[in-house]
């Protein structure tokens, strides 16, 4: 008997003994599995900006864990060791009980725990458990992934996870050529979540060979119109399989330039070493110092969520 799995949008159908294009889900006997359930390829704790959240408890640590798998195969992967098929064998696994994690957050002084590295939709019914397990212990969680949701894995997340970055990578013809992936349901999904009460930012890794100007421009527009106030411009630098020579800080200086002439109010680079500074939207009052800075803190109060300069509201969550 052939059952579908509802985990992303591809709604893969598989026989006895086939896996999805994640190589996670199986049929097995007639029952959908996710296989090597509970078993982390990583485990560490990083600094929450690293995800990347700017606006979501800024200046703390988060637990962040992964098990293998992705339901993309874009050839610029950057953790293509512990998300690509061709590397299942070749890794690692530490299998951890769901209910661990919260208290090992705990011990860590994390007031979150990330879902991140390779792709959490694949093994989202690990996710939920660990989710589910740190709601019980009043910790948030955080879910960085591809956005190619299906409507019934939105469905089920959202009164799990608090917090979302969401690779947007390129328009339509870049997810065929680079990914093996759509942008439309990465668009539907966001738009879901960016008019809900989840905090999102979203992340595009620019390439200068591949996202002319336009198409920041016109990627802007679009994440605009549905509501995103926080873009992370993030500088590619050559993984896997792509070998398009690594972006340049003077294009990543003009790609942000652009971005920031659309609507969305926040806008910030990534791995890059051009400043990362929070500032009031309104009135321009410095509120977060530049990130990449080794003291960097608050230059103003924000756990009112407000600037104390001028009242404006300021997009994120600012205190446990």
């Amino acid at each position: 008997m052939k059952l579908q799995c509802d985990f992303c949008w591809r709604h893969c159908l598989l026989g006895e003994g086939q896996r999805g294009v994640c190589s996670v889900r199986e049929n097995q006997g007639g029952v959908l599995v996710t296989r090597s359930y509970g078993e982390l390829v990583a485990l560490s704790v990083d600094p929450v900006e690293k995800k990347p959240l700017y606006h979501f408890l800024p200046f703390t640590r988060t637990l962040s864990l992964a098990m293998f798998g992705c339901n993309l195969s874009c050839t610029f992967c950057q953790n293509h060791q512990i998300s690509q098929i061709e590397y299942e064998g070749e890794i690692s696994y530490r299998p951890v009980d769901a209910q661990q994690l919260p208290r090992m957050a705990n011990e860590q002084r994390c007031p979150s725990v990330s879902f991140t590295y390779s792709e959490p939709l694949v093994w989202q019914d690990y996710m939920m458990e660990v989710a589910a397990a740190c709601k019980e212990f009043s910790l948030t969680t955080i879910m960085v992934t591809n956005g190619t949701f299906s409507e019934e894995a939105l469905a089920r997340l959202k009164p799990l996870i608090d917090a979302y970055n969401i690779d947007v990578k390129g328009n339509e013809q870049f997810y065929r050529d680079m990914c093996n992936g759509s942008l439309k349901p990465v668009l539907r999904g966001l738009e879901v979540l960016a008019r809900s009460s989840c905090h999102v930012e979203v992340t595009t890794m620019v390439m200068e060979t591949r996202h002319s100007l336009e198409d920041i421009r016109s990627l802007g527009r679009i994440l605009g119109d549905l509501g995103v106030q926080v873009w992370h411009l993030s500088r590619y630098v050559p993984r896997y399989l792509c070998t398009d020579p690594p972006t340049s800080e003077a294009y990543l200086q003009e790609a942000l330039s652009v971005a920031s002439l659309s609507s969305i109010p926040y806008v910030y680079a990534g791995n890059s070493s051009l400043g990362q500074a929070t500032c009031c939207p309104s009135c321009h009052t410095l509120l977060i110092e530049d990130r990449m800075a080794r003291d960097a803190g608050y230059a103003k109060p924000l756990d009112r969520g407000v600037c104390p300069q001028c009242g404006a509201a300021i997009y994120g969550r600012f205190k446990a």
